[in-house]
């Protein structure tokens, strides 16, 4: 069985009792914050549900006979036919609550390395001074409940969880129907203003161009957040197979309903965290301003690194508390994300041309680094430039960059800056 919870309570405790009654919760269209919370309807019919869980299962059971049966299927554009092999299934048809968030943060960086007898100015030269970088995510994914173990399953988006259309979420696509709806009692902002540069002080991470080389980052701050409280169709379902022991808790999986091709998800009760469940979806999309964190030659970079600290540190021990809807930062996703990007992608591009000219400005002229090279309109690329021109082509634009950067910052934001205590 699933059911709601408000602590760390292990779902292993709960999964051979009956099935709760299904949740209910109102939702107004007059109420303050219907407007901001959109969903995706349910498309699978759940007539369906039973020949994809023994479609898992049978994975599950053959995995080297599953392929050819897949594969069958695709050129005949069916589901693959396999034997019956589950038992005592029960399925709930729920929304599940989450939150995408945008968010800018930066960080000061401290080059350092481990050889004691290196001199200042090599190190000065191969990893430039101390300064501060940005980072930025897009669409990140955090639980808008505390259904564990269902708050360690992202949404995150992805192939898998591709959105169509978002609708606002409004009583008549609940009511009427056993679709349990799970209330927002996470808030996002609670939970991460103070872990994520808590978990990010005093990070040491590798350079990758110099070969004793150490990032140690400080000081991090959230400068800009906003999330988007989306409603999530699924169904859970919860079963036994052939190889099931006596003592063993029956399978959990958990289909995407928003879809006729949907993801699968299966619930792994012996593994912690976010790695319990098979096909987790991403939690975090970074980029940083620091060019060389996301090269790779054969090592792990640091923006790996970097999201791995996020993974392990940030994630997990869920609050729950009231939501606060009037708070400006929580918007409908169709309403502000477009303006709200584009507002992230300018910042990111000022912040990541004043680091670049921190970095080359105890270099000759004639050195190679590395530069974005873009055409006018399109994305940049990282190229490799002599830093004379770098340095000319940075200083010739960065005064439009920053009147643009004014004219898309949102018009809500610099309300919200003029209402805070720290502006």
């Amino acid at each position: 069985m699933l059911r709601v919870i408000t602590n760390s309570q292990s779902f292993r405790r709960t999964v051979t009792r009956t099935v709760t009654k299904p949740l209910a919760i109102r939702l107004s269209s007059t109420d303050s914050h219907s407007h901001k919370i959109q969903a995706l309807p349910f498309k699978l019919p759940e007539d369906k549900v039973s020949q994809i869980v023994n479609i898992a299962s049978y994975v599950n059971q053959h995995a080297f006979l599953s392929i050819f049966k897949i594969i069958k299927s695709i050129f005949s554009q069916k589901m693959p036919d396999v034997k019956e092999s589950v038992s005592s299934m029960q399925v709930r048809k729920a929304y599940v609550p989450f939150w995408y968030y945008d968010m800018a943060v930066s960080a000061d960086v401290t080059p350092s390395t481990t050889d004691e007898a290196e001199p200042a100015e090599k190190l000065l030269k191969a990893m430039g001074p101390p300064r501060q970088m940005l980072g930025i995510g897009f669409d990140c994914f955090w639980p808008g409940h505390t259904w564990d173990p269902m708050c360690y399953l992202s949404f995150g988006k992805s192939a898998a969880t591709r959105m169509e259309t978002l609708v606002p979420f409004t009583p008549e696509l609940y009511e009427g129907s056993d679709i349990e709806v799970l209330p927002f009692t996470v808030n996002p902002f609670i939970d991460l203003a103070d872990r994520a540069p808590d978990a990010l002080e005093n990070l040491q991470v590798n350079s990758l161009t110099h070969r004793k080389g150490v990032y140690t980052l400080n000081n991090a701050q959230v400068l800009f957040s906003a999330a988007y409280p989306i409603y999530w169709p699924v169904y859970v379902a919860q079963f036994t197979d052939e190889k099931h022991k006596e003592g063993e808790p029956p399978k959990t999986v958990v289909i995407g309903a928003h879809s006729t091709d949907p993801p699968i998800y299966q619930w792994e009760s012996k593994k912690p965290g976010v790695d319990q469940w098979i096909n987790n979806g991403p939690w975090v999309k970074l980029d940083v301003t620091e060019p060389e964190w996301q090269m790779g030659f054969g090592n792990q970079p640091p923006l790996k690194q970097l999201v791995h600290r996020y993974l392990t540190q940030v994630i997990g021990d869920f609050q729950t508390n009231e939501i606060d809807w009037k708070d400006d930062r929580i918007q409908s996703y169709t309403g502000y994300e477009t303006q709200n990007k584009d507002y992230l992608k300018q910042l990111f591009k000022v912040w990541a041309e004043r680091s670049m000219l921190s970095r080359i400005e105890t270099m000759d002229g004639d050195e190679k680094t590395i530069g974005l090279g873009s055409k006018e309109g399109s994305n940049p690329r990282l190229q490799v430039k002599k830093v004379s021109e770098v340095r000319e082509e940075i200083e010739g634009k960065i005064g439009k960059e920053l009147e643009k950067l004014e004219q898309v910052e949102p018009v809500w934001f610099k309300e919200y800056q003029k209402k805070s205590p720290s502006s």
